[in-house]
């Protein structure tokens, strides 16, 4: 009777260490283009912010839930027009992780709006359901996830659907702890519900993390690079560039590294916003 209370106190004891949440919040901002290649080539400046918050949840010593909301607002300006591209996204994972890797799956949906020169100018809402799995090798994390996805495109008009796959990979290596650089590409494809053609983007990025010791608080850099292309008619294309700096607030997490292999480490599908609605606007 005695053993049995022991062994019960003691799992009482250990639980809440597996029941304390974890993740961060993080806020940035920077310059962000697109470059339309087509009929009339042109180059589109601005800003871009974003907010994101990230939480993970573990119910057992390996199995866990991580739930993610972002938003990311874009002010480009030419002349007198100005276009203001807005994406919201909810993400939820459920996952299994040991010492050596993480194998899970995720549903997403997220909506882009559109305002040209203060007029609604569209409205996108997507939805992804896909997998994901991680492989930690000393100081470097490799990241796949892949799967499918579906957008509804409107304009004040009927809506355009469009529905594909897509494809990303990422490396992380932790140069101290509290350090960290990473890179990524990507590659989806959509294609029209109502005709025979595919829109394909390509996407690469890098990064830098760097957090205090002493602080629950870092610094980050990234930049990505999308180009979007069309397979049918003239030889059209956007590419996005976008660069952000900014800061991010850790909850429960002591460092990048603990982050990486015990806490909030997954991360949302970007979406193609603004390459989509770009390529739609191509003069």
């Amino acid at each position: 009777m005695l053993g049995a209370t022991a062994s019960l106190a003691t799992l009482c004891l250990a639980t809440p260490a597996l029941a304390d949440p974890t993740g961060f919040v993080s806020l940035g901002v920077g310059p962000t283009s697109l470059e339309f290649d087509g009929g009339s080539p042109d180059v589109v400046d601005g800003w871009a912010i974003e907010a994101l918050a990230s939480g993970a949840y573990m119910f057992t010593s390996v199995l866990g839930a991580q739930g993610d909301v972002r938003f990311m607002q874009r002010t480009l300006s030419e002349s007198s027009d100005d276009l203001t591209l807005s994406n919201f996204d909810g993400a939820l994972h459920g996952f299994y992780r040991e010492e050596g890797f993480l194998v899970g799956g995720f549903v997403q949906i997220g909506r882009d709006n559109a305002d040209y020169n203060g007029f609604s100018d569209g409205e996108t809402n997507r939805s992804y359901l896909g997998g994901e799995a991680q492989v930690f090798v000393d100081n470097l994390t490799l990241y796949g996830q892949g799967g499918m996805q579906k957008y509804d495109f409107g304009s004040g008009g009927p809506s355009l659907g469009l529905s594909g796959w897509f494809g990303n990979l990422e490396a992380r290596y932790f140069l101290t702890p509290n350090f960290s650089i990473e890179g990524r590409v990507g590659i989806n494809t959509l294609e029209f519900e109502i005709f025979d053609a595919t829109l394909t983007t390509v996407s690469a990025g890098i990064g830098a993390e760097y957090k205090f010791d002493d602080l629950p608080l870092s610094l980050f850099a990234s930049y990505d690079y999308a180009s979007t292309s069309f397979d049918q008619g003239p030889s059209n294309e956007v590419r996005d560039h976008r660069f952000l700096v900014g800061a991010r607030f850790a909850l429960g997490e002591d460092t990048l590294l603990d982050r990486d292999r015990n806490g909030a480490s997954l991360e949302a599908v970007k979406p193609l916003g603004a390459p989509l609605v770009g390529f739609m606007l191509v003069p």
